[in-house]
């Protein structure tokens, strides 16, 4: 059985908490309270499920969050700590692993969406078949989805509205059933001087959808545009993060417990294979076990792995989910490149959100690995060292590599950018079978 603790918000409305005990067999424990458990939490205990989440790092709120760039950016004040929390790294299973920074992950209630920049793009179709359009590459992994962009669409859409995201569709953008429930962000020098320059090379740049709110929006603050949105936790609940939306929403139904400071250890398993429960070291490092009929994991690509393959018993030597022997292996990162610069003119780029336009071009042709481009302000750690290159009313000349159909290519890209304002154009829609498109 569980207790209900009382909870007085900001507003002083009354939330019921629940605290379940630990020889409580719950529906569901959910590992880390980030993007996906977040999710997995609220729509489990709005199914009428009992869930317990457990998350290793603490559980703040819109007052813990101030603009520190010392605590956030050197000192771990959202994400794991390598000095607490090694991570050791290999090139090959034939090298020695060492100890050495590798995997940087949100450590919080709310993971990652507390802290990062808000992109919130959706999956193209050439994204789902990329193996079918592009061929093998050999030493990897690399496949097919096994769903569709048109089966996830629904879910994406879903997402959006609930949790709330600002943005408008461009006209490489695949097909949607409903517009972005808010309006773009207002654009700012960066995305000018972005728009201008692909707009004489031909280009179409298009406002970069994010996960920060333009207006008010079910009871939270639009954007109040600090410019402290990279690597820093949202004190107006304009970001819309897991810990402003969907968790509230969780432990509203009463049927939702959030541990905070919880590391798991353990999946436990019955003899017949079962999942029965989860052993985790609490704030105080006590070793619990906590009951459970079913575990969710969602604790991103290193430590969910890292779990799985622990959890080992005499009926799962290779550890839980192994049998294909995959687990732990390709890991797939976002890659990119980047190019910082100075520029000649201000551009104040200290102020609002970090992107505000984006270019989606280089998606149309199927086989383009690279898919899209932007210009942002700096982070304290590439403003530490800079490459200066002139611009404004002069030439920038881009050297970059990037990968055409599995073969390295080097491609030079001429943007001549001219900091001036420019007008925005009206967006029109059109809906054909169901789904809204822009009329470009």
């Amino acid at each position: 059985m569980g207790i209900i603790v009382p909870f007085f918000d900001d507003l002083t409305m009354n939330i019921q908490l629940p605290r379940f005990e630990t020889q409580t067999q719950v529906d569901f424990v959910v590992i880390g309270a980030g993007a996906a458990g977040g999710i997995i939490a609220k729509e489990l205990s709005s199914a009428g499920f009992q869930v317990v989440v457990l998350e290793q790092g603490p559980y703040l709120t819109e007052k813990d969050f101030d603009h520190d760039e010392i605590k956030h950016f050197w000192q771990a004040a959202l994400t794991n700590d390598w000095k607490k929390q090694p991570n050791s790294f290999r090139k090959s299973p034939r090298v020695k692993a060492k100890v050495q920074p590798a995997i940087l992950y949100g450590r919080m209630v709310g993971g990652g969406t507390t802290h990062f920049t808000a992109n919130y793009w959706r999956f193209h179709e050439i994204d789902f078949v990329e193996r079918s359009k592009l061929g093998t590459i050999s030493g990897t992994g690399f496949d097919d989805w096994p769903i569709t962009y048109a089966e996830l669409e629904p879910y994406y859409t879903r997402a959006e509205w609930e949790l709330g995201i600002s943005g408008e569709p461009g006209p490489f953008d695949p097909p949607r059933s409903k517009p972005y429930p808010l309006p773009p962000l207002p654009i700012k020098s960066a995305g000018a001087l972005l728009a201008n320059g692909a707009r004489k090379l031909g280009w179409h740049s298009q406002p970069a959808p994010m996960a920060i709110i333009s207006q008010p929006y079910r009871g939270r603050s639009a954007c109040s545009h600090c410019g402290f949105c990279e690597g820093f936790g949202c004190e107006v609940k304009a970001k819309s993060s897991t810990l402003a939306t969907v968790v509230p929403e969780a432990e509203k139904t009463g049927r939702c417990e959030i541990r905070s400071g919880s590391y798991v250890r353990k999946i436990e398993t019955d003899g017949a294979g079962r999942v029965t429960g989860v052993i985790y070291f609490d704030e105080k490092k006590a070793e619990i076990f906590q009951r459970a009929k079913a575990v969710v994991l969602c604790a991103n690509g290193a430590e969910t792995a890292r779990l799985l393959l622990i959890s080992k018993s005499n009926l799962f030597p290779d550890g839980l989910a192994n049998s294909s022997g995959f687990v732990g292996k390709y890991l797939m990162f976002n890659g990119g490149g980047v190019a910082t610069g100075a520029f000649e003119h201000e551009l104040n780029e200290f102020k609002s959100v970090a992107v505000t336009r984006i270019i989606h071009d280089f998606m149309a042709a199927a086989g383009s690995i690279c898919d899209s481009m932007s210009i942002r302000s700096a982070t304290p750690w590439e403003e530490a060292c800079p490459v200066k290159l002139r611009a404004g009313a002069r030439t920038i000349r881009k050297l970059s590599n990037s990968t055409t159909r599995g073969r390295p290519t080097r491609s030079a890209t001429r943007l001549r950018c001219r900091l001036k304002p420019t007008a925005s154009r009206s967006i029109r829609w059109r809906k054909t079978r169901g789904v809204f498109r822009r009329c470009v």
